[in-house]
């Protein structure tokens, strides 16, 4: 099985050694899997840029995710992909975003309240568990302009990614031969989530309320564009791609940033530098930790041959430790992201967001809404770790904390 069992064992930990003991490209072998680990910002480009059109997403990893998200932009073949994104980019442009603010901070609302009552408790909080419960809740109403059970998808997805994990860390799983064999629970929690979204999607095609949401662009995206519009399916597709990896990936960022921002009190959060400390928190703590393509043919990475059809796997997390590129790098310094220190990155240093023309549709979402969400808390609070400990990683499909960050919560009278 080559080295499956020590990626099970510690992924990050056996990665960041390898590259370690030799260089920035490493092979490897997982059962029938040939894969390379390469972490220099040339050969990332190469891969997920400028030779972009020689490696495609017809992955191990990315078939497991179909099996949750369909034929969407996280998954889809070229021609699908190059649809469905001349379909969705113009819904995500940052004009919008800006547009998206005052639902945000209104979606907080409920839990600043209850936090407040928590401070004069002299109590705590998770905010592992808070920011997931509190982005489902934002991301619903940014997509759907409805409420939805947040707890009854957050337990779904849970399951779903768990599942994912799984089975990506066995490339022999009974079902990849056939979705028959997914385990039941994968597809309980799966159709739970179908109810929800597909419900909704029927019953606003149905409806002739005008809304301004995303769903509300997308059904209407076929307008803009002059070309057939999304079918259900698709829009299914797309809308549990939007929850999986907006509602995922935010709430693990905001977790990271509250934890690094308490273990530094010296960092003050103010309404100048939020933007900054939200980068530099995704640098540190990139939710999508790791991305694979797949060689079409055969190609030549930093003088080193990949043969067609093996894997190439690239690690935000391990490039933006790299020494050659980030001065003290494990340390937390949003100064890192400020208009002075612009010039000091280039495009290829910094991708948490991924790079090329699959980098992330949703960005300008995630960084509204995590900014929005980390200014309204700073606002009205100060935040305290009530252990010092370094959080552990757990490392799937997307980079959680394994376990609580738990805080005590302090009413705060002024804002920087």
């Amino acid at each position: 099985m080559g080295s499956l069992s020590a990626v099970k064992q510690d992924a990050i930990g056996f990665f960041s050694q390898s590259l370690a003991e030799y260089g920035d490209i490493v092979r490897f072998r997982f059962g029938p899997i040939t894969a390379h680990l390469i972490n220099h910002p040339t050969f990332i480009d190469q891969v997920l840029s400028r030779d972009a059109e020689s490696f495609d997403k017809n992955t191990y990893s990315v078939r497991q995710i179909q099996a949750t998200c369909g034929n969407s932009l996280l998954s889809a073949n070229e021609q699908a992909w190059q649809r469905h994104r001349k379909l969705i980019q113009p819904v995500f442009q940052p004009n919008y975003m800006k547009t998206i603010g005052t639902v945000i901070d209104q979606s907080v609302q409920p839990m600043l309240s209850r936090w407040k009552g928590i401070a004069y408790q002299d109590g705590s909080v998770d905010v592992v568990s808070e920011m997931m419960h509190q982005v489902i809740s934002t991301s619903a109403q940014i997509l759907f302009g409805s409420q939805v059970s947040a707890t009854l998808i957050e337990k779904s997805l849970d399951i779903i990614l768990d599942d994912t994990w799984r089975r990506l860390q066995s490339p022999l799983a009974p079902s990849s031969l056939s979705s028959k064999f997914h385990r039941r629970k994968f597809k309980q929690a799966l159709a739970t989530i179908d109810d929800i979204v597909i419900g909704i999607i029927e019953e606003r095609r149905k409806s002739r309320i005008g809304k301004d949401d995303l769903l509300a662009r997308l059904l209407n995206a076929h307008e803009e564009e002059g070309v057939e519009g999304l079918t259900d399916k698709e829009l299914r597709d797309a809308a549990i791609t939007l929850l999986l990896a907006g509602h995922e990936t935010t709430a693990n960022a905001l977790a990271w940033a509250f934890y690094l921002i308490a273990k530094s009190p010296e960092k003050r959060v103010s309404m100048d530098n939020v933007d900054a400390v939200f980068s530099e928190a995704v640098r540190l703590y990139p939710s999508i930790w790791i991305i694979e393509r797949r060689a079409i043919s055969d190609q030549t990475i930093g003088g080193y041959h990949i043969p067609r059809g093996s894997s190439v796997l690239i690690s935000p997390y391990l490039l933006h430790r790299n020494s050659e590129l980030w001065e003290n790098g494990e340390a937390f310094d949003p100064d890192r992201f400020s208009e002075k220190n612009k010039h000091k990155r280039t495009r290829h240093d910094y991708i948490p967001f991924g790079l090329g023309k699959h980098r992330c549709v949703g960005l300008h979402m995630v960084r509204a809404v995590a900014t929005r969400i980390i200014a309204n808390v700073y606002q009205n609070f100060d935040l305290q770790l009530l252990n010092t400990g370094v959080p552990d990683l757990d490392p799937g499909i997307t980079l959680r904390c394994s376990g609580e960050i738990r805080m005590t919560v302090q009413n705060r009278n002024t804002w920087i």
